[in-house]
C-alpha cells in the first residue's frame, strides 16, 4: 500500500516523534509542494524528520499542476487539489485531517484517513503499545490539533487511556 500524506497528518506526527512509525504501515509519499508546507515556525525540524524517516518527496509535474486544476472547488486549496489528483491517477491512500479534502475524496472514490486511523492502525498491528499511542493522543490534544472529538473517545476507549 502506498500512502500519500498531507501536511496536516505530517505536522501532527511530527509532535509525536511517530513519521518512522508511519512508514511501518507502508511506502509513504509527499508532493513536494505539500512539504513546503511542513516548514512549521512550532517544528523547525520536521523536514528533516521527513526525509530522516525515509518519506519519499514526489516533485510536482507542469502536467499534474494544469489536470489538477479540474478539482480546485469550494474550500480546496491548489495543494489539496494536487493531492487530490495525484492519489486517484495513481491509486494512492490519502492521508489528509481536512474535511473538505476528504469529503472531495470520497466523492470522488479515493480512499482516504487521517491521523486517527494511523493511530488505531499502529495499535492494531502492534507497533507500539496502547500506552505509548495514549500519549500521542494527549500530545495532540496539548498542542491543539483539530481531531473529532467522539472519534478520539472511541480510539481512547479501544486503546483502554
Amino acid at each position: 500500500m502506498i500512502l500519500l500524506s498531507d501536511a496536516n497528518v505530517l505536522i501532527d506526527l511530527g509532535y509525536v516523534d511517530g513519521l518512522s512509525v508511519l512508514t511501518q504501515l507502508g511506502t509513504v509519499e509527499v508532493l513536494d509542494v505539500v512539504f513546503d508546507e511542513c516548514c512549521h515556525p512550532r517544528q523547525p525540524d520536521l523536514p528533516e524528520a521527513i526525509a530522516a524517516a525515509d518519506i519519499q518527496t514526489v516533485k510536482v509535474t507542469q502536467e499534474w499542476a494544469r489536470s489538477a486544476h479540474s478539482y480546485q472547488t469550494g474550500p480546496l486549496s491548489f495543494q489539496d487539489a494536487l493531492c487530490l489528483y495525484y492519489a486517484k491517477t495513481y491509486q494512492r491512500l490519502l492521508l489528509t485531517n481536512e474535511k473538505p479534502l476528504r469529503r472531495c475524496c470520497q466523492e470522488q472514490q479515493v480512499s482516504v484517513h487521517g491521523t486517527l486511523w494511523i493511530v488505531q492502525s499502529i495499535y492494531e498491528r502492534q507497533l507500539l503499545d496502547a500506552k505509548i499511542l495514549c500519549g500521542w493522543l494527549s500530545t495532540l490534544n496539548r498542542h491543539n490539533r483539530r481531531l473529532p472529538t467522539q472519534e478520539v473517545a472511541i480510539l481512547r476507549k479501544l486503546l483502554d487511556c
